[in-house]
């Protein structure tokens, strides 16, 4: 999980670079299609080609659903709001889930796993001191996000049991392609650069070798213990930005990694319990 939002958040800042010059549609149309790049180098070594096929098309198709919702928000969200922003409200995603795993999985919930929860994601807030005054349409889009990337992880997890990983990403994606190559023509679409197609396979693999990872976590540990970890993406790209821009984090986010660190820490001891 910890890889796995490391690789997506790096996807969402090719996402939101890309959103500048070319239409939301097309951005989330053509970086899902790149996805199929990592799908067809993995598919090999993981049944092959015939396990990419869904067991149960029904929940598949519920999970392709909500990938498509998800996905057209947080694009959406990246194009109007800072990046650290928009990942810090997404990033509330596992109080819905922890919130909705008990009730859906039947998985264990405690007081003390709140409050380790609580604490992840008081350390998001911390780094980012949003301001109410902020509050908007672009906002909520992101909290729309944040509640749909919840409700996506909890079906992942529920049909994890019975589809494959690739299983799980290739019909998910394949959705979004069909979606957004038949909406194309009434949503904008401009000619592509060069510099463009090669973020976009950039974006596309990054993203693919993302969901990926954390369909697999998901697959292996309860939703409720391994999702908080994808509080990890934010300090990913505080140190994305110190990389590639020179950002010296201050001393919010400093503080605000070491809480989501005793928040992660505290969740691998409750999980091995």
């Amino acid at each position: 999980m910890i890889l796995g939002s490391a690789l997506l958040t790096a996807s969402d800042a090719v996402t939101k670079w890309l959103t500048q010059d070319y239409p939301v549609s097309q951005v989330w149309c053509l970086r899902t299609l790149f996805v199929l790049v990592p799908i067809v180098l993995l598919a090999p070594r993981y049944g092959g080609y015939r396990a990419l096929l869904p067991t149960r098309v029904a929940p598949q198709l519920l999970r392709a659903v909500l990938f498509l919702l998800t996905t057209l928000l947080i694009t959406t969200g990246l194009s109007l709001l800072p990046l650290a922003q928009m990942v810090s409200i997404v990033f509330s995603s596992p109080l819905f889930v922890a919130a909705l795993a008990p009730l859906l999985l039947g998985e264990r919930s405690s007081i003390s796993r709140w409050l380790t929860i609580t604490i992840g994601f008081l350390g998001v807030l911390v780094i980012v001191r949003p301001d109410p005054t902020t509050m908007g349409i672009a906002s909520l889009i992101a909290i729309a996000a944040a509640f749909s990337s919840a409700v996506r992880d909890i079906v992942t997890r529920r049909i994890s049991t019975t589809e494959s990983s690739l299983s799980i990403l290739f019909c998910s994606s394949a959705f979004v392609i069909v979606i957004a190559l038949a909406a194309a023509p009434w949503l904008g679409w401009i000619e592509v650069q060069a510099v463009g197609w090669a973020l976009l396979l950039i974006n596309g693999i990054l993203n693919g070798g993302a969901h990926f990872l954390i369909i697999e976590a998901l697959r292996l540990g309860e939703a409720s213990a391994v999702v908080p970890y994808k509080y990890t993406g934010l300090v990913w790209g505080m140190l994305l930005s110190l990389v590639v821009w020179g950002d010296v984090p201050s001393p919010w986010v400093i503080g605000g990694a070491i809480l989501i660190a005793i928040s992660g820490l505290s969740l691998l001891r409750d999980a091995q319990r």
